[in-house]
């Protein structure tokens, strides 16, 4: 399981224009700050297990979402120590009662919303050993950032360029 942050506006970081332009107008939805955390986790087997999604705030935006999809809000919209208890509860309690009794491995990296009291009580709790990749490791150790993560952003990037290449008169030029 991990964490990744996902930005509204997924301005490019390369941009191209004529030799010698002044400025360079990039189109823009005017979120560039605003952001969710998606929280991705897959089996061993390959199988890949529910979305978490959480928005900063108090209130679930409006909208509908994918069936399946877990929506938390949390004040910053980042995860911490009472929505990883929450993903064990609802998403991954679900994967370990449906794999055996034996007992199950969640690996996960360092931070420090993993590492409480609480959250290892809810592992030992559902029969889950915790495994740590250490800080500092994350490129090697990693696998979720080069297997998971990066092609899920690499594809949402692309769908976002499309969807900003459909709607571009809707939005607003910044120089």
């Amino acid at each position: 399981m991990d964490k990744t942050p996902i930005f509204f506006d997924m301005v490019s970081a390369l941009t191209l224009d004529c030799c010698g332009a002044q400025s360079i107008p990039i189109c823009t939805t005017g979120n560039e700050k605003n952001r969710l955390t998606c929280v991705l986790g897959i089996l061993a087997d390959g199988t890949k297990l529910p979305l978490m999604v959480i928005f900063k705030g108090k209130r679930k935006p409006k909208g509908q979402y994918p069936p399946g999809l877990v929506l938390r809000m949390q004040k910053n919209g980042w995860m911490d120590e009472n929505l990883m208890k929450d993903w064990l509860e609802t998403i991954w309690l679900q994967q370990a009662e449906n794999a055996s009794p034996k007992k199950s491995l969640l690996v996960l990296d360092s931070f420090v919303g993993h590492l409480t009291p609480s959250v290892k009580d809810k592992c030992q709790e559902m029969n889950t050993v915790l495994s740590v990749i250490p800080g500092g490791l994350t490129s090697v150790l990693q696998p979720l950032d080069v297997s998971i993560n990066k092609p899920f952003k690499d594809r949402l990037r692309e769908k976002w360029r499309t969807w900003l290449l459909e709607n571009i008169s809707l939005l607003k030029r910044e120089t």
